[in-house]
């Protein structure tokens, strides 16, 4: 099966061809950006494609981040990966930020986003898998003392807001990886191992919106609004 993945819900849009019977990466392309994700990511998947020697309608799956992250990038990936998901006859599926941020990690592990005002957007796992902390809008204090009495790695751009409210005394992390945005041939992978039914291409939201949102649209209008705004 061929898989696109894509992602806009922090600071880069990315995108990936997957071939999950071969488990390769056929290309991949991350341009990192804090805005004008709904202008590049078309051209961008067109660019991927190319590379890939494939078209999207030869994908069967459509993988988006769905957050949380930036309240209106998140929704470019996720519109553009249903859209596309429905004009192929393929499913589309949604991958968390901070599911993705974590994988891979040997040890107890905290993915975290910086939120402002005082919270992050974080997710602890411990060493064994176990999930301490959901995915939650929370405290930057509380974070760190959680991450520090679980000894865990940090990943993610919240990373400096956890350092800076660290414990007093407290032993340093276990590591330290404050990449910008996820992987994308990480979130590729995750997604083709999701059930889509279970794992749905829909936004994840942990606060309130700051800003008003675009009201509802279907998932192939949504992709059609972002192909209008690429089109010459």
């Amino acid at each position: 099966m061929l898989l696109i993945a894509l992602d806009t819900a922090l600071g880069a849009s990315s995108v990936a061809v997957l071939d999950t019977a071969t488990d390769r990466i056929l290309a991949s392309r991350s341009e990192p950006m804090d805005r004008g994700h709904a202008e590049r990511l078309l051209p961008l998947v067109a660019e991927v494609l190319e590379e890939a020697g494939i078209a999207a309608r030869d994908c069967r799956r459509f993988v988006a981040t769905t957050g949380p992250g930036s309240f209106t990038g998140l929704r470019v990936a996720i519109a553009a990966a249903r859209g596309m998901a429905l004009a192929a006859g393929g499913d589309s599926a949604g991958i968390s930020t901070l599911a993705a941020l974590s994988a891979g990690a040997s040890g107890a592990v905290l993915a975290c986003i910086d939120a402002r005002h005082g919270h992050v957007y974080a997710e602890l796992t411990g060493a064994d898998g176990t999930l301490l902390l959901p995915a939650a809008y929370v405290p930057v204090a509380e974070t760190a003392l959680m991450a520090s009495t679980h000894g865990a790695e940090l990943r993610g751009p919240g990373t400096t807001a956890i350092l800076a409210a660290w414990p007093e005394g407290a032993p340093p992390p276990a590591g330290i990886d404050a990449r910008a945005f996820p992987d994308i041939a990480v979130v590729a992978r995750m997604g083709a191992a999701a059930d889509a039914n279970l794992s749905p291409a829909r936004p994840l939201y942990l606060k309130a919106v700051d800003a008003k949102l675009p009201s509802p649209r279907a998932p192939i209008a949504q992709f059609q609004a972002l192909r209008r705004k690429v089109s010459p």
